[in-house]
């Protein structure tokens, strides 16, 4: 098997479970919340129905609301593995990105070897750092700046 169609096959792989994943993660809380809520309804319809008896309402008003809880913190775990997955998915891109370059730049005439393998040391050097505006005030102190 090819090495890139693996890594594009695990990619893939990768993607799907993350999705399935998202989508379970995301049912759950839904579910969650919605039954927290028809318990918080059913504490008030049992109140309206027995005022006198208010025990039984304020255990499934309370229930209800730890129920309720308990779907908003689905939702925040939710959240945060869909921002965890998404940043592992996108460092895996770039890594598949890099070596597809590397294998372009062999595939070239060999004396531009040197060129295009330092202009991709430059992008991966500069790929995490963040973005700045280039104006004439930051080009002119990149110019001033002292060379080591």
């Amino acid at each position: 098997m090819n090495p890139d169609d693996e890594l594009l096959s695990k990619l893939k792989e990768f993607y799907d479970s993350a999705q399935k994943q998202h989508n379970i993660s995301f049912w759950a809380s839904i579910v969650a919340a919605g039954v927290g809520l028809l318990i918080v309804i059913l504490s008030v319809l049992v109140f309206l129905n027995n005022p006198e008896n208010i025990n039984e309402s304020v255990i499934l008003a309370i229930s209800g609301v730890v129920t309720e809880f308990i779907g908003a913190a689905f939702f925040y775990i939710h959240n945060k593995n869909i921002e965890r997955i998404n940043s592992y998915f996108s460092k895996l891109v770039k890594l598949q990105d890099t070596k597809k370059a590397v294998e372009l730049v062999e595939k070239m005439n060999e004396k531009n070897h040197d060129y295009m393998y330092m202009n991709i040391i430059n992008v991966l050097l500069l790929r995490n750092e963040e973005q700045r505006e280039l104006t004439p005030e930051f080009v002119k102190a990149l110019r001033e700046k002292p060379s080591a």
